[in-house]
């Protein structure tokens, strides 16, 4: 399992894909919201890594830091596996977000067995729908969404995902500065 960074959406764009998530459900499809582990939310992978520890938090902070990033979606991407598929949604990778990915990537110079689709160049923004798909189910999956336009989605924080200690950091961004995470959350 890896460790990694995450951007987060406002609560009003989480709405947006708990309703994808949901509308699979409906159908029985798989979907994230099967996926029950306290840290389960819409978010978009900036970064991946065996192990991204404490050590990158301030860089990765200081790197997390500026106004909230304001997102499109384009489509729904298919990515395949082994023997099944991923449903997400494609996030436009637009300049602010590309530079947000490219800050990160600069905090995180050095760490070891990256996971090479989440490197700048190799990087493909998205939203996860549902896991573990088959072909068939895929096919439903898509003809269920196919008639959802694409949605404007405000970014939230960033965060970073430890999984050796199963544990969440925020790391800041989307208006919310470091030192604010201590205790008292306020925005900018």
């Amino acid at each position: 399992m890896a460790d990694s960074v995450e951007l987060l959406l406002d609560p009003s764009s989480d709405l947006v894909l708990l309703e994808d998530w949901a509308a699979l459900e409906a159908e029985g499809l798989p979907n994230q919201s099967r996926h029950q582990s306290f840290s389960n939310a819409p978010h978009i992978t900036l970064a991946a890594a065996t192990r991204i520890d404490g050590r990158y938090d301030d860089d990765l902070a200081a790197a997390a830091d500026g106004p909230p990033l304001q997102l499109v979606t384009a489509g729904f991407l298919v990515f395949p596996t082994r023997r099944k598929f991923v449903l997400a949604r494609q996030v436009v990778a637009d300049t602010a977000l590309t530079n947000l990915h490219r800050r990160i990537w600069f905090a995180l110079e050095g760490v070891p067995e990256s996971v090479p689709t989440t490197l700048r160049g190799a990087w493909t923004p998205h939203v996860t729908l549902g896991h573990g798909l088959t072909s068939g189910q895929l096919a439903t999956a898509l003809e269920l969404l196919r008639e959802r336009p694409p949605e404007r989605l405000g970014a939230g924080i960033v965060r970073r995902w430890d999984a050796k200690e199963k544990r969440l950091i925020l790391l800041g961004g989307g208006g919310v500065s470091w030192e604010e995470q201590s205790g008292n959350l306020r925005t900018q």
